[in-house]
């Protein structure tokens, strides 16, 4: 194989990038990492995890191969310890996990469950730095890999959307092209410049939007105004942060050059949890006055309006589900689905999930999965855990509590990218609120 060091790559921007390889057994982990070094590093039966490094476009790659889990058998504990261990040889931690699926096998149900299990265990932010590699890419023979993914259904496509829709196709060793090479080093780049920078990235959006949007004639704004501005939206789904809607206002009157447009855009947040979860409390605390009954089983969705710190702000509480069959299912699940809707179209939507500092078990993990996928599989993307009743972490930190309540705690938390905040409504802290807000804003 040609040196690698001889190719022409992308600049690098980067001095050292660390690759895990991730996936099933046979996936072909081994043959890519090997393809990656552009040498024989790893064996193809993998056993332990191991370590290599080489020099790939001037830049120094290590790479970390795993042994590869089991999707219709159980997996050994050897193997899922293993895992654990190649994460700790990404010393600190891998800028890529390249999750390893081969193109002449089915991505379904059971293969998610197994890949699901094993990343849990890991006990990581995984999301923000996934990305799937197809390997045996010349087996696709002249099939567009969109065809492919299209072809797989549902399951490869939720789990690409996890990823940012960030995959690269490899060809086995002697196939590979050096076009592969570039871009799979290219997306990597960009992946990690994304993570480094968000709000340089983020301003840079906002600057393309002006370029891009041409202003039309100034109007009044007065006590009560219309609303008449353009709106643009874009969907930044290749750098894996949850998707954002950015309005640029034609009627913003005398903005100053070089700033971004509406800097405080109107929020729509929407509360969700179980029964006695503590949505309705923390609805009256963010909105800093009464907006919805505490002490009324609510049924319906209820809609609070206001302005805090300068935001327009609209919360929407909702009914809460039962674990104990206390709360009518079918009822919660269509006030769930109509929540969205009942938030201003403008505005910047984030789902608040209330959590109670108290125990949460599988039961618990069972009901968020099963009732935030009403609202598709993008919620997540939009997602913020809000610890209620913070005063029963009694000196602990939210951290350590976490790390009490293990994995199905850990799994709605790595869903939603480790997003999270803590509420003790009896302080009248108003710098939770604040937090909170100003948390949203900038993801």
């Amino acid at each position: 194989m040609e040196d690698r060091e001889c190719l022409s790559g992308p600049e690098p921007s980067l001095s050292r990038v660390v690759m895990l390889l991730m996936g099933e057994k046979q996936s072909g982990k081994s043959s890519a990492g090997n393809t990656i070094l552009g040498k024989a590093a790893f064996h193809k039966k993998t056993t332990r995890s191991c370590k290599e490094n080489s020099t790939v476009f001037g830049i120094q790659v290590t790479v970390v191969d795993t042994p590869g889990w089991l999707s219709h058998s159980t997996t050994p504990d050897r193997v899922s310890q293993e895992l654990r261990r190649g994460l700790t040889l990404c010393h600190p931690e891998p800028h890529v996990i390249l999750l390893v699926l081969p193109t002449t096998s089915t991505f379904g149900h059971e293969e998610w469950k197994a890949m699901e299990a094993q990343l849990r265990l890991l006990q990581t932010p995984i999301w923000l730095r996934a990305m799937v590699l197809f390997t045996h890419g010349d087996k696709l023979g002249g099939l567009p890999i969109q065809e492919h993914i299209r072809r797989q259904g549902r399951t490869l496509q939720w789990l690409l959307e996890r990823c940012g829709n960030r995959y690269q196709v490899m060809n086995n060793q002697s196939k590979a092209s050096d076009a592969q090479f570039t871009e799979l080093f290219g997306k990597i780049q960009k992946m990690m410049e994304t993570n480094k920078h968000p709000r340089e990235i983020q301003y840079r959006m906002y600057a393309q939007l002006r370029r891009d949007l041409s202003m039309k004639a100034e109007r009044r704004w007065q006590g009560r105004q219309e609303e008449r501005g353009e709106m643009t939206v874009m969907h930044d789904v290749h750098d894996g942060r949850p998707r954002e809607r950015k309005q640029i206002a034609s009627g913003w009157p005398h903005m100053p050059r070089g700033f971004p447009v509406n800097p405080k855009p109107a929020l729509g947040l929407i509360l969700l949890g179980r029964r006695k979860s503590g949505k309705s409390s923390a609805g009256n605390m963010i909105l800093d006055r009464e907006a919805f009954q505490i002490n009324v089983k609510t049924v319906r969705c209820s809609v609070g309006h206001g302005k805090v710190s300068g935001r327009p702000l609209t919360v929407v509480d909702t009914p809460g589900w039962s674990l104990f069959c206390l709360a009518n299912s079918e009822q919660v699940r269509m006030e769930i689905g109509r929540s969205p809707s009942l938030c201003p179209a403008r505005s910047k939507v984030w789902f608040l999930l209330a959590v109670p500092v108290a125990s949460f078990g599988e039961k618990d993990r069972r009901a968020v999965e099963m009732y935030l996928s009403i609202l598709g599989n993008g919620v997540w993307r939009s997602t913020v855990v809000l610890f209620t009743y913070g005063k029963e972490l009694r000196g602990r930190t939210v951290e350590k509590h976490i790390q009490r309540r293990g994995e199905p705690l850990q799994w709605v938390l790595d869903r939603c990218g480790h997003r999270h905040h803590v509420f003790d409504t009896n302080t009248g802290d108003d710098t939770q609120v604040n937090q909170l807000l100003e948390m949203v804003e900038q993801l």
